[in-house]
């Protein structure tokens, strides 16, 4: 009896915070599930995040959970870790990384075609919520901010001459190349130069960031191409493999095979994935703080002893109790026609699939 009363609870628990919504993605293109504007709510996780508010924080991501917007999700997480975080937990990437990648298995079986549906699924409720708790936990650091460029002259190479410190320009050897723009040849030598180890300037270093993507702007109001030879190593779709940006990660790939730091090494290799998720030309300014946290990584003191997670205990603690929330968000839901509403109270075709593929790869020790 005393199990039966404990499976009939749970039951319940798990029925009263499942997501009924009869509204499409198309519905959520401004909103969020309860109708917020999503860019506040972009702005109040943020807010919470940086303020420790984790309850709080939990709502506003399952406000774009529920609504099914996980790429609008996935980028307050990035801002959040690169802007706010950085250095303060460097080894952070590494795991945010290999979220994303649980992520990506869990979509892939199954939700390719519909994500909306991964709202209910309790893996990735969990896995948002870990996130969410660790952000909300992690010690913070200054909070980056972009370096501004003159509003003129920066493109006029009279008036450049005054910010060049490179002592040669040998600094690109081996990685500019014969089809890229030779426009950009003494930016990134520049650029390369800033993070060296025997310079380290992490400010001079970000400088050149913002001109080559000013740059590269200014090529596209002017209708003009500025394309590079292809770089293969950047996991993105073919089309996208010959933007300059490249050019800048390339140099930070290349600086640190010289020291041999693997974990180090790790740490940038995981920015570059993370920076490359959904990639599309438009994210570049967007996350621009993700090369700034890969220039300070190279150019600043950093304390790899800092642990990911200091509480285990209070994390795993938020990660159970996180149906809750849902419970909560459920109550601004927009209910179906009962007769749909009896429709549901069987698995979709696509649930039972989705689950006899989880079944399968838990036997086959995929986790």
């Amino acid at each position: 009896m005393y199990y039966c009363e404990i499976f009939c609870v749970e039951i319940y628990y798990m029925t009263d915070s499942e997501i009924n919504d009869k509204r499409n993605p198309a519905d959520f293109k401004s909103i969020t599930f309860s109708k917020f504007e999503k860019s506040k709510v972009k702005k109040e996780l943020i807010s919470c995040l940086t303020s420790g508010k984790l309850e709080a924080a939990c709502y506003w991501s399952a406000e774009f959970i529920c609504a099914g917007e996980f790429a609008d999700l996935w980028e307050c997480i990035i801002l959040y870790m690169t802007r706010y975080i950085h250095l303060g937990s460097p080894k952070l990437p590494i795991y945010i990384a290999k979220r994303f990648e649980d992520f990506k298995t869990i979509l892939s079986n199954g939700y390719a075609d519909n994500e909306i549906r991964m709202r209910n699924n309790p893996k990735i409720r969990q896995i948002f919520a870990e996130i969410i708790a660790i952000l909300c936990n992690s010690r913070k650091k200054h909070t980056f901010e972009p370096v501004k460029l003159p509003k003129s002259g920066e493109f006029d190479m009279t008036q450049i001459a005054t910010k060049l410190k490179a002592p040669n320009i040998g600094y690109v050897e081996g990685i500019f190349r014969d089809g890229d723009p030779k426009e950009l040849f003494i930016a990134v030598n520049e650029f390369a130069y800033n993070i060296t180890n025997e310079t380290r300037n992490v400010v001079t270093a970000c400088y050149w960031v913002e001109w080559l993507l000013e740059f590269e702007a200014l090529c596209k109001r002017k209708k003009e191409k500025c394309e590079c030879e292809r770089r293969g190593f950047a996991p993105v779709q073919d089309k996208y493999q010959m933007e300059p940006i490249w050019l800048i990660w390339e140099v930070l790939l290349n600086e640190i095979a010289k020291r041999r730091d693997n974990l180090t090494s790790k740490v940038i290799e995981s920015l570059l994935k993370i920076f490359c998720i959904k990639y599309t030309p438009g994210v570049k300014k967007r996350r621009r703080f993700v090369i700034y946290f890969a220039v300070a990584l190279m150019t600043e003191p950093v304390n790899y002893s800092l642990e990911i997670v200091n509480n285990k205990a209070a994390i795993e603690s938020i990660v159970k109790k996180i149906d809750l929330v849902y419970r909560d968000v459920k109550k601004n839901e927009i209910v179906p026609e009962t007769s749909y509403l009896f429709n549901g109270l069987a698995k979709s075709s696509i649930d039972k699939t989705i689950e006899r593929l989880e079944k399968m790869n838990s036997v086959s020790g995929i986790k």
